[in-house]
């Protein structure tokens, strides 16, 4: 039973995050940058999609409608206006930011503003959100981007510092996969394990979980430089993962890599209780 309020409770809190946005979207104040972080549910994706429907509806009053061109055509999945950007092999690669960033300088078809929606925005590779920067940064006129994500730590700071953050659900840090917080950076035998169940994944997925790790590092080390110390094992562990992630494209061995990679956050994170 008290699993069961939590829920309820989780649900009104995200019902009400999102009927607040409706009123600000409807009232054409909305920013032209979002990033929703959550699940990837029903009830997240109901919830976005309803806030493109407003952006992109052609009444002039109570978006949205329903029934004017622009709702019909985005309820049917032919809105020329309205782009989703979806990983391919777990990655938003940068061919595909390269197209978005051409089109979005280009005229709206049929509603007087264009959006795109990135789900599993952590996904983008950092090249590919490199090259997003400078739409980001500088946006076209009536351009809209919402971007969906389970955690943040994938993501490039630069990147979410300039997008308006909305908590979906507990998301974040705590729950982000295969995290060197979670991690049994004590026990090597443990970490091995580890590292043979992760090179069970494809390549790709690798490359995405080393680039987690390594935004999580590097926003360790800033933390760090803040506060006016600076740790060196994370500094060395943070160069082996960087060393890591170019032997994977360079298609060596995944398990042996991988149990390198542990061998040093054994040594130089162990004697540590958490990043």
């Amino acid at each position: 039973m008290a699993r069961e309020g939590v829920k309820i409770v989780s649900e009104t809190v995200v019902n009400k995050r999102f009927a607040e946005l409706e009123r600000v979207f409807a009232a054409g104040k909305a920013s032209h940058a979002y990033l929703f972080l959550g699940e990837i549910n029903q009830e997240h994706s109901a919830g976005i999609q309803r806030l493109v429907q407003i952006l992109l509806c052609l009444a002039e009053k109570e978006k949205p409608c329903g029934h004017c061109r622009a709702c019909r055509y985005l309820l049917r999945g032919s809105h020329p206006d309205f782009r989703v950007i979806e990983p391919e092999g777990g990655k938003i690669k940068l061919e595909e930011i390269r197209q978005l960033c051409y089109d979005a300088v280009l005229n709206p078809y049929l509603s007087s503003c264009k959006v795109y929606y990135f789900k599993r925005f952590e996904s983008l590779t950092e090249v590919a959100a490199n090259a997003f920067l400078k739409t980001l940064e500088e946006p076209p006129p009536a351009v809209y981007f919402l971007a969906l994500a389970e955690h943040e730590l994938g993501i490039l700071p630069t990147v979410r510092s300039r997008m308006q953050r909305i908590q979906l659900g507990s998301g974040g840090r705590e729950e982000a996969p295969f995290l060197a917080a979670d991690l049994p950076l004590t026990d090597l035998n443990a970490l091995f394990r580890q590292a043979e169940k992760i090179s069970g994944d494809d390549r790709e997925q690798v490359e995405l979980f080393l680039q987690r790790l390594q935004t999580q590092l590097r926003h360790e080390l800033l933390m760090g430089i803040e506060a006016g110390t600076v740790r060196k094992g994370l500094v060395k562990a943070n160069t082996a993962v960087q060393q890591a992630r170019a032997y994977t494209a360079a298609n060596l061995n995944l398990r042996l890599l991988l149990e390198d990679l542990f061998l040093t956050l054994y040594e130089e994170l162990g004697r540590e209780t958490s990043l």
